[in-house]
């Protein structure tokens, strides 16, 4: 009779915790405020049990998908969403992230350089070439290649303050950008930087005599290990975010290329890293990226705004290169769209078996999608592809190896894209000086 008096109870307490949202465990008294109804104390590990028995009894458990004893199941998740490893940003999906203006065949847009915004007669010219065409968004640099912060957003962080240089009016911008319907997304060039580094040398990699780390072109790039640093980048994506711009996309999420030949020669933290003996270089690299892509998520998922990353194309094809920390996979798990840049101009003589890339644009996007596809359909949250294309033309890499990117180019990398059954694109001009005569 103790035996089932002990049975009904366990039932009748895990009745009560399972049917209450707002029940208060107190592992000191016995009291239950959700009830009048005393009930025999018992562990947690008990009340676990046997709900798993009665579960089992009913044909009802599932192993591996299991939610959590004592805890109210949230309103418009599912129970599958209850299992240990389920990633918590993932709660929002990208069609529920989406805002007004997102287009619906998909986003087809041009690099804007925010320096020529305040130019009537560009901004008249990109405005027109996009109403006038199925072009329909547009990426403007909220954090530029060299760090500055272009926008006037109001703030009294007095890093972003130190950064900014005010180009544009977010406001305005926004408003006239939404008045034509033509889709926004702010980018955000991560851990290259060489203006708050200049304010904080500590956020950066510094030589033997203290000096500031720069790559040939002397710029400076921002430790990703640094929680300040990862802080840094997702307060400005957030002021944009509370701005009204549509989407974020983080651009040089990585280490300095070949940063692998020569980090070990930089003094540095690795932040949590630091003394993890178990791990080598390398995968502390890509853990610290792959950590900031998740956080980002995770921090401006309560914007409700999608997030995008760039990476180079090559990443795909090597899969895990920890010399910048950067493992496509894991990144693009992490986030609602990716766009790699695939710049027929920027591969190597025999990449996808194409002797010369830049002069066979047509292939050259096929034969990377047909990869890229490949790895994103065995994703868990395999993103939007998204892809940067060329509208340049690339002299410098040597006689014989480019061509004059006409309409014709520019046009068969769309047709390339819309082939292989997808429809988002971004085309990439550094001056915003797009060719005519392309269909988009």
């Amino acid at each position: 009779m103790r035996k089932k008096t002990k049975i009904l109870s366990i039932m009748l307490s895990l009745i009560l915790i399972l049917t209450s949202c707002t029940a208060n465990k107190n592992k000191e008294t016995s009291q239950k405020e959700a009830s009048d109804t005393k009930v025999e104390e018992v562990k947690d590990e008990d009340i676990d049990k046997a709900a798993k028995e009665i579960l089992k009894e009913k044909g009802l458990v599932n192993e591996a998908v299991e939610k959590p004893v004592g805890k109210a199941y949230e309103v418009g998740v599912t129970p599958d969403d209850y299992n240990m490893d389920y990633d918590t940003s993932r709660l929002h999906a990208l069609e529920e992230k989406k805002s007004k203006y997102y287009p619906k065949d998909g986003v087809k847009g041009l690099y804007f350089n925010t320096y020529n915004i305040n130019k009537p007669e560009v901004y008249n010219k990109i405005t027109d070439l996009i109403e006038n065409s199925n072009l329909n968004t547009v990426v403007v640099d909220i954090k530029d290649d060299w760090g500055n912060v272009t926008m006037n957003f109001d703030t009294d962080d007095e890093d972003i303050k130190y950064s900014k240089i005010d180009i544009v009016d977010p406001e305005a911008f926004l408003e006239d950008m939404h008045s034509r319907g033509i889709y926004v997304i702010g980018r955000v060039t991560t851990f290259k930087d060489s203006i708050i580094t200049e304010r904080h040398p500590e956020w950066g990699f510094t030589l033997d005599d203290g000096s500031l780390w720069k790559n040939a072109s002397g710029e400076a790039f921002m430790n990703p290990f640094l929680k300040d640093v990862q802080d840094y980048d997702i307060k400005i994506a957030k002021l944009a975010a509370k701005a009204g711009f549509d989407e974020i996309q983080f651009d040089y999420v990585r280490f300095a290329e070949g940063f692998e030949t020569f980090g070990d020669t930089l003094d540095y933290s690795r932040g949590e890293y630091e003394d993890n003996k178990d791990m080598e270089e390398g995968e502390k690299r890509v853990a610290a990226i792959t950590g900031f892509v998740q956080r980002a998520r995770e921090e401006l998922q309560s914007y409700n705004i999608p997030m995008s990353i760039d990476v180079f194309g090559y990443a795909l094809q090597v899969r895990h290169a920890d010399g910048i920390g950067q493992d496509f996979d894991q990144m693009a798990n992490q986030t609602d769209a990716i766009s790699s840049m695939i710049y027929p101009s920027h591969w190597g003589s025999g990449s996808f078996d194409i002797e010369k890339p830049d002069l066979e644009p047509y292939n050259l996007v096929c034969r990377y999608l047909d990869e890229e596809q490949k790895v994103l359909r065995d994703l868990d949250h395999p993103p939007v592809s998204r892809p940067w294309i060329q509208d340049f033309t690339a002299t410098w890499i040597g006689e014989g190896n480019w061509m004059e990117y006409d309409a014709d180019a520019v046009q068969a990398q769309i047709d390339a894209i819309y082939d292989k059954g997808q429809n988002e694109y971004l085309i990439w001009n550094a001056n915003s000086e797009y060719t005519p005569g392309v269909d988009y």
